[in-house]
């Protein structure tokens, strides 16, 4: 007996001894450097579904509510190592001590909460490519553990942890035992823990390590951020289930039928032989489309075809309720869910990719999921907030770059109507600088695996969202057989969505030409073929810093050629982080502010947003929003008042719009009127007629007629009265205005003397330096105007897309020409009854002359007319072409009649409309995340600075770009090297420079790293010459009436 006591104490002494060693095997294994090991017990990928106990809640998919679901959110205890050797070992285990840990909160990354800091890089990989290994020294690590009770009711059930999303790859433990390792950061890991939950306090431990082979794959243009950075929850499921469904509801080919299918996989792990049934339920507007109970099997197939259907697009977004029962032999309730259902139809034919039988423009946007404090652990108040700013500026779809987004999104896009295109969580654009180049691992069968399980988990998890459009593979790595081969996988089990990937090109494993950043001549020359795949860039129009230059010559484009359909604007928000200076001020922190533990970043290429971190609108928007815009207004014949209205929506009619109409003379409303709505199908055009003939024309009046579309009642995220679309037309109306007689004004003298001519009037006086050629000094009613000398000015601060292009190296000699003009020639008359200062500078080393007459008239009104002419045409693009006034800060009012409100540039001007606007003088910077240019306004008429008693107005001849600034101009200029932010380094000064320029070149917008603005925003050496008057004046007199005022 004692030997058989002794040698069953052997065996269970040897079993405890390999179980230590598995055990260890586990916690020690460099799993996270071995691309063939990325998950270990991890559940099957499944669709997004959550079981509760009855019908009501499923109704109501709040599965807080249910009694089976206990959210693992919140704070956790955490210990942070910097390497991989200074981890938290055998924390795990029930009753280790952790009272020294601090708390974190989950989800979130340790990063954005103290620990480590963020690293924000482009392409290249925090480390050097050598998969699949990843530093040592700084891998940090953090170690989770968090304690729970476990609910009684949960006793018969099995349980399972969900962990939504955990970068980068990560040991779980539950009560001390080894419990699964996952890697993957974007889709869930589910872990069956029945086995090992007791009834009372059980204990997570969570191991994550911010490197890992996977991280290969996670190369994206985002900051590396590391942690439980989706929900984590446990829940409870009956051991008889469904374990997975696929539901398909595709419009048929009459687009009013529909073929609806449902694919269930059942699972059954209790011993009963209880017969069990499954009622399958499809409801919309309180009609049952379709109702099916059967007994189950291991699949079931439910399918029918449906009539009369309403079909899902981005503009209607109709949904109907699918409710799935499992009910017992009694016929309790076993579990019950339900999933949103759109019916529609996506294929390519001829050449186009058709959503219901039409080809759709994509007005598209890439979006990265980003918050300035969170990091990528948003919430879905920001989600809700992204789609209403989307909705409310005209953009219909969004590429989820580069990797699935929150479960919770897609529930939010089938609802309120944005097409999807889901991408796959890989990218390996660091691998470009491994010597095996590019597409080395996309080639390579050891990683096959771990592609296929990124794809998978994106499809299974994701397949019965409506939304999704289209699946991608991927961004950015390289192309090979890892990518045909996920292709194939795709297309097996979802044939009903187009599979796309950028690198493919014209390749068979994608369905869609997808480049990104292809200029219009590219783009343009591709449509003139005959071509079986559309185009869509999947990026362009580089949205970084004040950008998104030519859009509306993209669109031109667009809208010109059958085969290409739109693109996806890069991207939708700044990500850029919250940070305090030490005055308590906040700002917007990008790569380099966040000290020297990694010190390689690339700067503020994280900052290309549609919008701010904060969800304020950057000034671009405004653009994309016009641009954008679903209703086109055209001049048919304006002389006769005659436009046409083009509803470009593709399915929905204007019947949700109600016009408007107004004609001005300059800012003074003559007629208005409302249309009402317009009875027009998508795609349907009709012309309107306004009746012109009761404008009698004012000297010097222009008149405008607008038009404008907005919303006649609430719709879901945008409220009634939103404007929509509108388009203003400058009517061929017009009046010479008569010149004043000069007899009229007061005597003016001059007086010259060694190193100025002066000019003085009866409440004026202006003085010209012989030195430079400008004016020095300009007084009026006893008060300076200026307090610097006027100077010419041929620079402007570089915007991002300058930087990137070599801008101020390249056109570096235009910076401070003002400073290299010698005045060769400088003569001054009285004639005509003003005083005439001819003016004549020279740039001899550039064959630079610029000639400057100025004639001073006895109401203190100058008029400027300024010659340029630069024989070598060799020498490098102008930035802009005008003068730089320097006043005093008091005179911080503007008023402008122009483009406005907002800003505008040769290149992106579309969407401001002409017309009076008044402001702060401060209120027209916008302070970007780098300082750079800002604020101009085009085609200004004039444009007026006062301080509360005098003002000084320019008035074009005919028109001008204009800017003010209540700071030095010189603040917003570039410094290499620097670490410059708009809301630290851009704050009011006691100074405001005034810009008066011929023209500005464009802002760009194609990329942001090589693309200059396009030849005709660009300004070339040649000749150039423009006009304007200064007008001083006291403040009270009405300025529109002053602008009327002209001189001989």
């Amino acid at each position: 007996m004692k030997n058989e006591i002794l040698l069953i104490f052997i065996l269970i002494l040897v079993v405890a001894i390999l179980m230590m060693k598995i055990e260890k095997k586990y916690e020690m294994n460099d799993h996270w450097e071995d691309q063939t090991v990325f998950q270990i017990n991890r559940e099957e990928p499944r669709a997004h579904f959550f079981p509760f106990e009855s019908e009501a809640l499923a109704l109501k998919n709040d599965k807080s509510l249910s009694n089976y679901y206990h959210s693992l959110n919140g704070e956790w205890k955490f210990h942070f190592a910097k390497d991989p050797s200074q981890k938290a070992i055998g924390f795990e285990k029930i009753g280790h001590d952790i009272s020294s840990w601090e708390n974190i909160q989950v989800p979130g990354h340790w990063e954005m909460q103290g620990w480590s800091v963020p690293i924000y890089l482009d392409e290249e990989y925090p480390f050097s490519p050598n998969p699949p290994f990843v530093p040592h020294d700084y891998n940090t690590v953090g170690s989770y553990v968090k304690t729970f009770e476990l609910n009684k009711l949960w006793n018969s059930q099995d349980i399972f942890i969900h962990f939504g999303g955990v970068r980068s790859a990560f040991y779980l433990w539950l009560n001390g035992e080894f419990v699964g390792y996952s890697q993957g950061s974007k889709t869930p890991a589910e872990f069956d823990i029945t086995d090992k939950v007791i009834m009372g306090e059980n204990r997570i431990a969570v191991q994550v390590y911010r490197f890992s082979d996977g991280s290969y794959l996670e190369g994206q243009d985002t900051w590396r951020v590391s942690g439980l950075e989706r929900d984590v929850y446990l829940y409870a499921v009956s051991k008889t289930r469904i374990a997975d469904f696929f539901v398909k509801a595709e419009l048929n080919e009459d687009l009013k039928s529909g073929y609806f299918s449902l694919d269930i996989d059942y699972l059954q792990n209790d011993e009963t032989a209880e017969e069990k049934t499954i009622k399958v339920v499809l409801t919309g507007s309180s009609k049952t489309l379709f109702d099916s109970t059967v007994v189950v099997k291991k699949s079931i197939l439910f399918e029918s075809v449906i009539d009369q259907i309403n079909p899902w697009s981005a503009e209607d977004p109709y949904l109907y309720n699918l409710q799935i029962n499992l009910f017992n032999s009694q016929k309790k309730v076993i579990e019950s869910f339900t999933q949103q259902v759109g019916f529609k139809r996506v294929e390519i034919i001829g050449g186009n990719l058709l959503i219901n039988g039409k080809a759709i423009m994509f007005r598209g946007v890439n979006r990265h999921e980003w918050d300035p404090v969170r990091g990528r652990s948003i919430t879905e108040e920001i989600m809700v907030k992204d789609i209403q700013l989307m909705k409310e500026n005209n953009i219909n779809a969004v590429r989820t770059s580069h990797y699935p987004n929150q479960e919770r999104w897609y529930e939010l896009c089938n609802k309120y109507g944005l097409y999807i295109i889901d991408e796959a969580n890989i990218e390996a654009h660091g691998m470009q600088f491994h010597e095996k180049s590019y597409g080395h691992i996309a080639n390579d069968s050891t990683w096959t695996a771990q592609w296929i399980d990124r794809g998978k988990r994106m499809v299974e998890r994701d397949k019965n969202q409506p939304c999704i459009i289209m699946w991608s593979m991927g961004n950015e790595a390289g192309d090979g057989k890892n990518f045909k081969i996920l292709y194939d996988w795709i297309k097996s089990r979802d044939d009903s969505r187009p599979v796309v990937y950028q690198p493919a090109w014209y390749e068979r494993h994608t369905d869609v030409v997808f480049p990104m950043y292809k200029n219009i001549e590219f783009i343009s020359d591709y449509a003139s073929k005959k071509t079986e795949k559309p185009l869509i860039l999947c990026e362009y129009a580089h949205a970084m810093g004040n950008s998104v230059g030519n859009l509306q010559d993209y669109w031109d484009t667009f809208e010109k050629h059958k085969a290409l359909q739109g693109g996806f604007i890069w991207d939708w928000v700044d990500q850029v982080i919250l940070k305090t200076d030490e005055n308590g001020t906040d700002y917007w922190a990008y790569g380099g502010d966040f000290g020297t533990e990694f010190s390689e970043n690339d700067s503020n290429f994280c900052a290309n947003g549609l919008i701010a971190a904060d969800r304020t609108i950057n000034p671009h928007m405004h653009e994309v929003k016009k641009v954008y815009q679903p209703v086109k207004f055209e001049a048919d014949k304006l002389s006769r008042g005659r436009i046409k209205v083009t509803n470009r929506y593709d399915f929905v009619d204007l019947n949700h719009l109600d016009f408007e109409w107004f004609v001005k003379g300059d800012d003074k409303t003559i007629s208005s009127g409302k249309i009402g709505k317009l009875d027009l199908i998508a795609g349907e055009s009709q012309k309107l007629t306004f009746n012109l003939s009761g404008i009698i024309p004012e000297p010097g009046v222009e008149y405008f007629l607008m038009v404008r579309a907005k919303t006649n009642q609430n719709h879901p995220l945008i409220s009634k009265g939103h404007v929509v679309a509108w388009e203003q037309f400058q009517l061929p109306i017009s009046r010479e205005l008569t010149a004043a007689p000069l007899t009229d004004l007061p005597k003016i003298t001059i007086l010259n003397t060694n190193t100025e001519i002066e000019v003085h009037g009866e409440n004026f006086s202006v003085s010209f330096n012989r030195t430079t050629g400008q004016i020095k000094q300009y007084i009026y009613n006893g008060i300076e105007l200026f307090i610097k000398p006027v100077e010419a000015n041929f620079w402007r601060a570089p915007n991002d897309n300058d930087l990137g292009n070599g801008m101020p190296k390249r056109t570096g000699l235009w910076r401070n020409v003002s400073d290299s003009l010698k005045t060769e020639a400088m003569r001054s008359e009285i004639k005509n009854g003003f005083a005439r200062v001819v003016v004549k500078n020279s740039y001899p080393s550039i064959n630079f002359n610029l000639v400057s007459v100025y004639k001073v008239y006895g109401n203190g009104i100058i008029k400027i007319y300024n010659k340029y002419s630069m024989a070598d045409t060799s020498l490098p693009e102008i930035p802009r072409i005008g003068i730089k006034m320097s006043l005093s800060g008091d005179f911080d009012e503007v008023t402008w009649f122009g483009r406005g409100p907002h800003e505008s540039y040769i290149d992106r001007k579309t969407s401001a409309a002409v017309g009076l606007y008044h402001g702060s003088v401060w209120d027209q910077t916008y302070q970007y995340v780098r300082p750079q240019e800002t604020g101009n306004k085009t085609d200004v008429r004039w444009m007026a600075v006062s301080n509360g008693k005098i003002g000084l107005m320019v008035k074009g001849s005919p028109t001008f770009d204009g800017s003010v600034h209540h700071y030095p101009y010189e603040d917003l200029d570039y410094i290499p090297k620097g670490q410059k932010h708009g809301k630290l380094n851009i704050q009011q000064k006691d100074q405001v420079d005034w810009l008066i320029d011929l023209k500005q070149m464009g802002v760009g917008g194609d990329n942001s790293w090589g693309a200059r603005p396009h030849d005709k925003y660009t300004l070339s050496p040649g000749n150039y010459d423009y006009s304007f008057m200064l007008v001083p004046f006291e403040v009270g007199i009405d300025l529109t009436r002053l602008s009327k005022r002209t001189m001989k």
